[in-house]
């Protein structure tokens, strides 16, 4: 019985383990200030913060694929992750009053 147990402690232990390093990763919500070659300035909060991309980077503007050059200020993006070099760039276009 005492091993069957802390058999089950070892395994739940693990199944912990794995669950914490699967967390996705943070990301950061903003605007777009400018675009500067591969950086792209965003106002987040109260701050503006440089995002650094490269070739793997994926973006999309109002869910379709896009290049960097494609984001223009103004726009709302969501950057992962929210330090380093951004993986994944999601954009939408603001909406023009009527």
């Amino acid at each position: 019985m005492k091993a069957a147990t802390l058999l089950a402690m070892v395994a739940l232990l693990g199944m912990v383990s794995f669950c914490a390093a699967q967390d996705a990763p943070k990301s950061m919500t903003g605007t777009v200030v400018k675009v500067d070659g591969a950086n792209v300035t965003v106002k987040a909060g109260e701050k503006e913060v440089v995002v650094v991309t490269d070739d793997k980077t994926a973006v999309t503007v109002d869910g379709k694929e896009a290049k960097v050059a494609d984001l223009k200020a103004g726009m709302a993006v969501t950057v992962t992750p929210d330090t380093g070099t951004a993986a994944k760039i999601v954009a939408t276009t603001p909406k023009v009053a009527e």
